[in-house]
């Protein structure tokens, strides 16, 4: 299988390995526990982490979204070094990450837990792992750590 042209120059490497290595490695943890680990999942935000039958259906489902987070970023990230793509796939991304935060708030509010001296190392854990990458999305987008070059010729491409 050939790989395609880049439309610009490569992508920052901090930004090639944390999404194509520590992200994969992230969305796998997360499968695992989704799949064979519920009860740690649920003590991420949960005081009451016993898994109903519905809790195991819905994380079951989370964790192959996850497996697929992992494939796409570990695999088709690999395959092309275009921005775009790349682009479409953190913006992708992102709209989880944003739907994890208000249902965060939610869970932890219902449990009277908002402020962060009431958090635990579990929701600490979880929240930390989930801003670090969503920050990083957010930058790559941003093209924050981009060559200025890099910034030219996208400049120069978008004018023709």
């Amino acid at each position: 299988m050939s790989h395609p042209k880049s439309s610009t120059r490569a992508i920052p490497s901090f930004y090639r390995i944390f999404f194509t290595w520590v992200d994969p490695i992230i969305c796998l943890w997360g499968a695992y526990l989704d799949f064979l680990a519920p009860r740690t999942v649920l003590s991420s935000h949960i005081l009451d982490d016993t898994p109903d039958i519905g809790h195991i259906m819905i994380l079951k489902q989370r964790g192959g979204n996850m497996l697929n987070f992992g494939f796409i970023s570990a695999f088709l990230l690999r395959y092309t070094s275009d921005p775009k793509i790349w682009h479409i796939v953190e913006i992708g991304l992102l709209i989880t990450d944003f739907a994890y935060f208000p249902a965060v708030f939610g869970a932890l509010n219902a449990q009277h837990r908002v402020l962060p001296e009431t958090w635990r190392a579990e929701d600490w854990g979880s929240l930390v792992v989930t801003g670090v990458a969503t920050l990083v999305r957010l930058a790559f987008c941003a093209r924050v750590g981009f060559t200025a070059e890099e910034e030219v010729k996208r400049t120069v491409k978008k004018s023709l």
